[in-house]
Parts: C-alpha cells; structure tokens; sequence
C-alpha cells in the first residue's frame, strides 16, 4: 500500500538562519554570563585579599619570622607586595625554610623595581630599584646572591654607583680606573663578550665583588655577587 502522508515540509534558508541566529546569540550570553561571574567572584575575592591591604602581614610560608623573604612562588607573591626582599647571608635559614633547593641556582624577576637588603654578620646593605637577582645554594643553604644594579646599561650611571660604594666598601681609586680601562677596552672588542671584576671586599662580614659585563652587541651589566 502506497503511503499518501505528505512529505516533510523542508526549512527555507531564511529560517535556518534565523535558528542558526538565535542559537549563536544563546551561546554568545551564555558566555557573558559566565564570563561576567568569573570576574565577579575574581573581584570579590580581590577585595578580600592581603594584596589589597595597606600593610600586609605574611603567612609561614610567605616570610620567615626573622623577615627574611622566601623565594617560592607565594614568598615572590609577598615580597612583591610588600616592596622589600630581605636576604640573610649572615646567619642564614636553611634552603628548604627558604623555599629554594638544596643545590642549584634560582633566578627571580620581580614584578616591579624593589629594594633588596642583604644582611651580613657586620651590618646590612640595600640595593634600590632591583627587578633582577639570583640566588645559590649549596650542600642546603644559601651561599651566594648576585644583584643586578639598576645602573646597569649605561657606564655613566655605573661607574656613579661604583664610586658612590666604593669609599664605604673599600674599593679604591685604582681599583675603579682600572675597572674603566678594562671596560673601554672591551666596549672596542666589537663581537667578544668580556666580564671584568673588582676586588673583592668585606664590608658587613660577607664577600662582596662587582663585576662588569659587556656583552658581544656592546651591552652594559654590573652585578654585585655576595658571598659566605
């Protein structure tokens, strides 16, 4: 028997667009919805953070109770709030209290430029405007950091830096015009990168040199390395 139903009418285009519309545009505020919480509870949690208050206490595992910074992820997260790393090469913590391995360096940038003050036995130091540094341990303890000056790229303003420490560290005069002569030479070594280095002094109980790199393109780098 031959079947007489009708056959099933097919959507014109001009309706399958508008469905295809319709369905596009549920998605699309379905999204924004979505989205829109996101940022909402993003906010809100925001607003109830140690982030946004004026003067932040840390936690055990952002600062150790001496106040020295830890450099794991929420140690950084801490310091960069606060605006202060505090490193101790005179009485040090353990590696592992200060969120770095037992053996091997750890490179941190910082958010924005920060002071780093670093304790020796003698006393303390400060370097300003730091957005660079790096930390050594060895046998499970800290045994070197290395300072990027902000001075660095210009020998103007790192022979100013030079000269306003030496005096206090003991560095001579000598010393700082050899240091120049060196990097004159080496800026007109195009193509060969040449590190230079001072003398090391102990000011607060810890080594300190100062090295000067310029690099194959002719970039300037001073970094200050203090060790145990």
């Amino acid at each position: 028997m031959t079947s007489t139903a009708p056959a099933p009418r097919r959507e014109s285009p001009s309706a399958r667009a508008k469905r295809k519309n319709r369905l596009l545009t549920t998605i699309t505020l379905g999204i924004a919805v979505i989205v829109c919480a996101v940022v909402g509870v993003g906010a809100y949690a925001m607003s109830h953070s140690w982030w946004t208050e004026d003067a932040p206490v840390a936690s055990a595992d952002q600062q150790l109770v001496d106040g020295q910074s830890r450099f794991d992820q929420a140690g950084q997260d801490f310091f960069n709030r606060q605006g202060l790393v505090t490193i101790d090469l005179g009485a040090p913590a353990s590696a592992a209290a200060l969120g770095l391995p037992a053996d091997g360096s750890t490179a941190i940038d910082t958010l924005v430029p920060l002071p780093v003050e670093v304790r020796g036995s003698g006393g303390e130091l400060r370097f300003s405007g730091v957005t660079r540094f790096s930390l050594d341990t060895a046998d499970g303890a800290l045994a070197r950091v290395a300072v990027v000056s902000a001075s660095s790229g210009s020998w103007t303003a790192m022979s100013a830096d030079l000269h306003g420490r030496a005096g206090e560290w003991g560095w001579s005069d000598a010393d700082l015009e050899t240091l120049a002569d060196q990097v004159g030479s080496a800026a007109r070594n195009e193509g060969v990168a040449t590190t230079m280095s001072l003398p090391t002094v102990t000011p607060i109980g810890v080594d300190i040199g100062a090295q000067v790199t310029v690099s194959a393109a002719g970039a300037l780098e001073l970094v200050y390395v203090l060790s145990r």
